[in-house]
């Protein structure tokens, strides 16, 4: 059974559209090379069924759903309109590649079948070729709807068939030419047109009657229209394909002058002389080309504004583009990024892992990097490190994975200011365990000097009765532990009555009722309850820790004026001076064991609100005779005196605020 005519495969092998003719029986008869390309087959002879690169479906119309065909269900004759009919389809390459096709399915009768038109005046080969039998053949135009796939090759345009010739000169089958997708004209060795298709017409806007015996200049602009026929005997005469056979990007010009970016192809038929020439607008593609460089560009501003480094990379970790702020962080070019792994940003230890990682990520879907970010090292080109927090993000496209974007954001300074502050709030912390709160804030705003007086002053002094001789039996360490557990617990008092710790001396705890903020009009009362509650601290502490044996207090609390301020340079202190200081030593001194003793100043001060008891008169160094009292006890709350009542002591004690000057 005869095949299709030997000259097609030069008609095919010179167009630029993937396109094969496939016999009925569902065999490959030959591929041109951007089908080959396409389906990565490196010889086009055919042989192999259609089906091994092609699987087909019904052409998508709206709402209806296409479904799956066969090769004889795509050429069954009643599925063929004026020997034509579109399909969609799935091309298979060697290398396991999918890609979504769209096809024209042309069906060429076999010379025994050809209308008679094109039977007649056929040559002696022609009636050879139809007493064989002829049998129809189909040509198939291809065209990639996967964008991605036609930038990578931009080659696969549109293909111009001839399929039959008689003796009286060339006859060409317009059913193929007019099933190309792009504009295709026939012209002689001279570049007279002598066929076009359909196509032609609608690009050019001549009609093929005004096409047919012009010369095919008429379609270019003048520029290259002066050198075309030349070409063309230039190649005649010489044999030098310079347009022959190849591809090249013109501008063409349409019947109203319009002109527009198109590729002009030319081929030619060896057994006809005829050459095939085929033109493809690229209007659209120019204007998406703009567009996406336009937008490429708004892109690149976009990312080069950011603040933090950003890469794009592959699954692979291979970088595919940065911006301009990771040139400036790590010092690298853009041209040295592209094309190297992200690892080379990052310390040794880590590279090691992180292509693992995106492994692990695209094998099983566990997130363990992508969405979410986290404080890393990274490496600069001269080989520092910088800490920095590192964000990893999945780009996909309709479900399909495009690329991985990272960002990368330097914490250099930030780490700085966070240790820093660290330390400035362990330092103020400091101050404030050893300075009253508001002395501390005086402290950091004037460090020069902070003096006060007070007018009225309650001031607390506390003793283990026995402690040197306690402390002899002692080994250090016990004496350290005994301490630390006791003024522990007297620590915890001075913050839940706001009273000042001023120091401790040896076993010596020293509490003032100043400074006092809000409550400094309660402040001997609260050093009175402070008092009492020493006390049972002291209880609780000998039922605790027999350990130490039992330990008894002598305290002792007057009222006055005082001095106060912060005395130091390197180990601050907040200390103060006055006769009122001394005297509450003295009342300590001479107290009684488990007694808190008192001046007639703290009674008068502390109102009604407490229990004491007169001891008497007391000789006390510096002051001569005074009147001393045991405080033994806070009254019940309905005893005392409301703040809405009309009591007032017999001498109203003077405020114990600071004035304003500075000793």
């Amino acid at each position: 059974m005869p095949g299709p005519p030997e000259f097609l495969r030069t008609v095919l092998d010179g167009a630029s559209e993937a396109s094969c003719v496939v016999l009925a029986s569902g065999a490959i008869w030959h591929m041109n090379g951007p089908a080959r390309r396409l389906f990565q087959v490196v010889d086009g002879h055919g042989g192999a069924p259609v089906s091994t690169y092609l699987s087909f479906s019904t052409a998508h119309a709206p709402g209806q759903q296409t479904l799956p065909l066969s090769w004889d269900q795509l050429i069954d004759p009643d599925a063929f309109a004026n020997n034509r009919r579109a399909a969609e389809g799935i091309g298979m390459s060697a290398g396991g590649g999918r890609v979504p096709l769209t096809i024209t399915v042309v069906k060429v009768a076999g010379l025994a079948d050809a209308p008679e038109e094109m039977r007649s005046g056929q040559s002696s080969a022609s009636d050879t070729n139809r007493r064989q039998g002829g049998a129809a053949y189909y040509c198939l135009y291809i065209q990639v709807v996967t964008p991605a796939v036609l930038q990578m090759d931009s080659l696969r345009a549109e293909v111009a068939l001839l399929s039959a010739k008689n003796d009286e000169g060339k006859n060409i089958n317009l059913g193929i030419l007019d099933a190309s997708f792009d504009a295709l004209f026939v012209i002689d060795n001279c570049g007279i047109i002598q066929q076009v298709n359909e196509t032609s017409t609608e690009v050019f806007g001549w009609t093929r009657a005004e096409f047919i015996g012009q010369n095919i200049s008429m379609i270019m602009t003048s520029d290259v229209a002066a050198n075309h026929d030349q070409y063309l005997q230039n190649y005649l005469r010489t044999g030098i394909k310079k347009m022959i056979g190849t591809q090249r990007e013109v501008t063409a010009q349409r019947k109203d002058k319009t002109t527009f970016p198109c590729v002009l192809g030319l081929s030619q038929a060896r057994e006809t002389g005829l050459f095939c020439g085929f033109i493809r607008n690229i209007s659209s593609e120019k204007a998406h080309q703009s567009e996406t460089l336009a937008k490429n560009l708004r892109m690149e501003k976009i990312l080069d504004a950011s603040f933090d480094a950003l890469f794009v990379i592959n699954s692979r970790g291979i970088i595919q583009d940065v911006n301009e702020k990771c040139t400036t962080v790590f010092g690298w070019t853009r041209e040295e990024f592209i094309g190297q792994n992200i690892s080379m940003i990052m310390p040794e230890g880590h590279a090691k892992r992180h292509d693992s990682y995106l492994e692990a990520y695209i094998r099983t879907g566990f997130k363990k990097m992508i969405g979410k970010q986290r404080e890393v090292e990274a490496k600069r080109k001269d080989g520092t490190c910088f800490p920095c927090i590192l964000g990893l993000s999945e780009v996909t496209n309709n479900g399909v994975r495009e690329c991985f974007v990272g960002f990368i954001k330097d914490v250099t300074v930030q780490k700085s200011l966070m240790i820093a502050k660290a330390e400035q709030e362990a330092s103020e912390e400091l101050l404030h365990n050893i300075l009253p709160e508001h002395i501390a804030h005086r402290l950091k705003q004037d460090p020069s000097h902070i003096a006060d007086h007070y007018e009225n002053t309650t001031i607390l002094f506390a003793d283990i009765v026995g402690f040197t001789d306690r402390a002899n039996r002692m080994s250090p360490h016990d004496v350290v532990t005994m301490l630390n557990d006791l003024f522990g617990r007297f620590d915890f008092l001075v913050d839940r009555y706001d009273v000042n710790k001023v120091k401790t001396i040896g076993d010596c705890y020293m509490v003032t009722s100043i400074p006092s903020g809000d409550l400094e009009h309660d402040g001997c009362a609260r050093v009175c309850r402070f008092a009492l509650d020493l006390m049972k601290a002291v209880n609780a502490f000998n039922e605790d820790g027999p350990l130490f044996g039992h330990i008894e207090l002598r305290v002792g609390i007057a009222c006055g004026p005082v001095v106060a301020g912060v005395v130091g340079t390197k180990r601050f202190l907040f200390d103060m001076w006055g006769d009122a200081v001394n005297v509450a030593a003295r009342m300590e001194q001479h107290g009684l064991p488990g007694k808190i003793q008192v001046t007639k100043e703290v009674v008068d001060n502390a109102g009604s609100d407490f229990s004491f008891d007169r001891r008497g008169p007391l000789t006390v160094k510096g002051k001569g005779v005074m009147q001393t009292y045991i405080l033994t006890a806070a009254k019940p709350r309905h005893m005392r005196r409301s703040v809405h009542s009309f009591w007032k002591p017999s001498s109203r004690p003077p405020s114990a605020r600071a004035n304003s000057d500075f000793i």
